[in-house]
């Protein structure tokens, strides 16, 4: 004969939460790294000091792509999120 296992799925899902969640808890009162301070802190598309629109002609870090100096990393949807 063939048992059936009846776990709890509810608590599968709150195991996995309260592992995520300890996993992640020390990062929380973390300051920015990196690039994180010109990327987020210092970024006019995502500060909303620059248009929407200029967003979507923007690299990741707030530069025109037609600027030499660009890093053409595109990622508008990215820099939209953080605003």
């Amino acid at each position: 004969m063939r048992r059936k296992s009846r776990k709890n799925p509810a608590l599968t899902y709150f195991i996995v939460v309260v592992i995520s969640v300890v996993c992640y808890l020390n990062s929380l009162d973390g300051d920015f790294v990196h690039d994180d301070i010109p990327a987020i802190s210092r970024n006019p598309d995502v500060l909303g000091t620059s248009s929407i629109a200029q967003l979507f002609r923007n690299d990741f870090w707030g530069t025109p792509m037609s600027d030499v100096n660009s890093h053409k990393s595109y990622r508008p949807l990215t820099v939209l999120t953080f605003r």
